[in-house]
Formats: C-alpha cells, structure tokens, sequence
C-alpha cells in the first residue's frame, strides 16, 4: 500500500529547481542579485506503458529562481515551482554559498541549500510533499567548466523509501560536471555546454543524466537529453528514463557594469552595485 501511495506523489518529486547542473543541484551556481531565472521544464516519452492508461509523463515545471543578496562574497537565491497538473503543485527552494577564490587562494566554491519543500505535510497515513530536500557541494573550475561533488540528506523519511518496498534511502551523493564553452558564434548560436550529474539512492529522486546546453544568448538557453532512474518502479509507468528538454531565461532586473559603462555619459549618475559574477557555463 505505501508503495502505492508513494508511486501516486510522483508529480510532486524531484522537481523543486534551484540552480541545477542537469537533474540534481549538483553546482555551487546560483542566480545574480536581482536576476530572475524562468524555468520550464518537460520530462517524457513515448507511452502508455503496459498495463498504465494514459501517457507516462512528469508534470509540466514552470518555476522562478532568484538572487537576493547584493555581496559579492555571500550569495543567496530563493525560488519557487508549480507542478502542473498536480493536486499540490508549489514546492519551494533556497540555496546559500560563496563563490571561488573569495576566502583563500585556489578555494573551491561552496554551497548549501533545500530543495522540495512542499505545502502539503505527510502524516502517519497520508504522504505528503513535503521532502524537504537538504544538500551541500562543493565546486571547482577546469578549463572553463567545473566539477562538484557533494551529499543530500531527505528529512522527511516517509518520502524516501524505495518504490518496490526495499527500504528507505533518504541520504546520498550528488556530483555534477559542465565542459568548458564550445563557441559557435553563429547568429542564432552562440555556444553548447555538456552536462552530466547524478544523484545517488534508490528513491524517486535517485538519478543520473546527462545532455546539451544550446546558449541562443547569454540569457537564452535550451537544455536537452535523458535522464535514467535508479528506481524506476517510483517513477511514472514504471520508466527506468526520460527524455527531458528545458527552457530557462534570466530576465536582469537592472544593468550590467559592461552595459553601464557603454551607456552615454551624463552630468549626474547614480552608481549601481556591479552584478555578482556567475561563470557563463554554469546552469541558470
């Protein structure tokens, strides 16, 4: 019985986005000061499976992240998804940290933060969505790209139990890794990143995936490629992947110091923080 109530929460899952690598928040990124990043998020394939009515899909994410802290040396982003359709589609996620180089030299960036949490609180006998996700990494660039590794720890374990009934798995490694830029520089392309990560533990969030980043603009960026489960009978129709295509914009919500400095002069100024820099190869 839990493990069918569990199969049923599915649309409430892995899907509270903060700054993300490709499946898991496997990267120290996170947002500028006053940058919201817009997600939409697809995950599916072709169906039914045997024996499901109806197609075997995740629900549509739609979310918003963004920073909110104007230092340099501390960043902060918060956020927020919609799962439709789902019974209880909002899922919250905060992410703290502290980018490369500011503490000592050569020191990698760091990272903490929670993801999934969820409006609905499980009970002795109801599940509910609230998975309450904590994570920590630590990252360093190579080349332009970079590679982090890190852990998870799920405090409410009643939404980390295998979806065959084998156990609870609600604790785990997260890694991730970003090439550096491939330029394009065509008029429409402007470069592709690859990405890879996974998630480890055999629950609905358990993952690994991996595809291409296609950069239209620096604020424009299309991510596409599969995502295999570690526990697929927790995932909808039972898939053991998906095939996943994600849209993500940041919208500025004040200049940049480049597009200050090109902007004519005038006889008085108001000055503006420069924004927190984030690497170009780094997700959302």
């Amino acid at each position: 019985m839990k493990s069918a109530l569990f199969v049923c929460l599915f649309s409430a899952a892995a899907f509270a986005t903060p700054t993300t690598t490709f499946w898991a928040p496997s990267t120290t990124a996170i947002q500028p000061f006053l940058t919201p990043h817009i997600t939409y998020d697809t995950y599916f394939w072709k169906g039914p499976a045997a024996g499901q009515a109806g197609s075997p899909v995740y629900p549509v994410t739609t979310g918003l992240t963004m920073g909110v802290l104007p230092f340099e040396n501390l960043q902060l982003e918060i956020g927020f998804d919609l799962l439709l359709p789902s019974s209880d589609p909002l899922l919250l996620n905060a992410k703290l940290g502290v980018p490369e180089d500011k503490l000592f030299p050569y020191q990698p960036s760091l990272a903490i933060g929670i993801m999934g949490v969820g409006t609905k609180t499980s009970t002795a006998t109801t599940l509910g969505t609230d998975y309450n996700l904590l994570y920590a990494q630590v990252q360093h660039t190579i080349l332009g790209g970079y590679v982090s590794a890190g852990g998870y720890y799920g405090l409410q374990d009643k939404l980390y139990n295998a979806g065959d009934g084998s156990g609870n798995n609600r604790a785990g490694f997260m890694g991730g890794f970003t090439s550096p830029d491939i330029k394009i520089d065509a008029q429409w392309l402007q470069k592709i990143n690859i990405a890879a990560d996974v998630q480890t533990g055999k629950n609905v969030f358990g993952a690994f995936g991996g595809g291409v980043y296609f950069y239209f603009t620096d604020k424009v960026d299309l991510l596409t490629g599969p995502v295999y489960y570690f526990d697929p009978s927790s995932q909808p129709g039972g898939r053991n992947w998906f095939w996943t295509v994600q849209l993500d914009i940041d919208l500025p919500l004040r200049s940049s110091p480049a597009a200050a400095a090109a902007a004519p002069a005038a006889p008085v100024q108001v000055a503006t923080a420069p924004a927190a820099p984030v690497p170009a190869s780094e997700k959302k």
